[in-house]
């Protein structure tokens, strides 16, 4: 769910919110967490654990602070894949892009002692 969603779907004003840099250094989002005394949830109300700005197209950008819970909400989705062959892929394309040797004959194992079976007969033991 996209932060600015959030916020509609409890009724919370935009304008109500502090205003914010745009773009925020990361030093800027921790500083804000960490500060004393802690924030609270826009829309719960309880100790906020992260922060977040969303830009408004009417009220610009808006400082957010959001508990466990909600920030959780609005987390982007991941997009890391969901299957080893898929992480493997994923490696092996990067390997190519960064001009490695041999990124298709590349080789993972699950452990050790799996890699050591799989070891060519030329590689050191």
């Amino acid at each position: 769910m996209e932060s600015a969603d959030l916020l509609a779907q409890h009724g919370i004003d935009p304008a109500c919110l502090e205003s914010a840099p745009h773009p925020p250094a990361r030093a800027q989002i921790l500083a804000r967490v960490q500060s004393p005394p802690p924030r609270s949830c826009v829309v719960c109300g309880d100790q906020a654990a992260t922060a977040r700005i969303v830009v408004f197209p009417d009220a610009g950008p808006r400082w957010t602070d959001w508990c466990w819970g909600h920030g959780m909400a609005i987390r982007p989705p991941c997009t890391l894949p969901a299957t080893l062959e898929g992480i493997i892929a994923e490696l092996r394309d990067a390997a190519r892009e960064a001009g490695l040797p041999g990124p298709v004959d590349l080789a993972f194992y699950s452990s050790t002692g799996t890699a050591a079976v799989g070891r060519r007969n030329e590689e050191p033991r």
